[in-house]
């Protein structure tokens, strides 16, 4: 008996594994959104959203996806690109205060690089992670002459960046 009773215990241990898997599937097949005849927006559509916010650009299966313009409510503005409902590739995002944010974007989120141009013409250029600056960057005028050039960390300025031929040290002439 016993012998029996091992033979059959893997069979049925993967009989049960399927059983789950498509009940598991099933399940959640059953919570997606499902798109359907005229309540599917796909092609290019200008939406008007409770909170005063509009999207014009293109929609798939009611995602806004390819390139759209959103304005928020409170005056600021997105142009680029979207994917399955996220800012993804190249956009510029345009502030109500006149601040600008020209760059990449991945899943909604800064990331790349990027320039912050702000409403006084400075501008802060460098590479983005997750909706912070990282890294090397620089902040210049409008003229384009070097106004700070240091280390960012979460769009925090940490310090100036050393060079090489420094060796963190300053020279003085002696007069004598």
């Amino acid at each position: 008996m016993d012998g029996k009773k091992t033979t059959l215990q893997p069979y049925m241990r993967s009989k049960y594994y399927l059983l789950l898997f498509f009940y598991l599937f099933s399940l959640c097949k059953s919570n997606q959104k499902i798109c359907e005849g005229e309540n599917c927006r796909n092609g290019k559509f200008h939406v008007t959203y409770e909170n005063g916010d509009r999207f014009e650009g293109e929609f798939f299966e009611d995602i806004k996806h390819g390139k759209g313009i959103y304005y928020y409510s409170n005056g600021d503005i997105f142009e680029g690109e979207y994917q399955f409902g996220y800012k993804e590739g190249s956009g510029i995002y345009s502030y109500a205060n006149g601040d600008k944010f020209i760059g990449s974007y991945s899943k909604g989120k800064r990331q790349g690089f990027g320039k912050y141009i702000y409403s006084d013409g400075l501008i802060l250029e460098g590479h983005w992670e997750n909706n912070h600056l990282q890294g090397n960057a620089k902040i210049v005028n409008a003229k384009g002459s070097l106004v700070l050039e240091g280390i960012w960390k979460d769009s925090r300025w940490m310090g100036i960046t050393p060079t090489n031929s420094s060796m963190n040290a300053i020279e003085i002439s002696n007069p004598e």
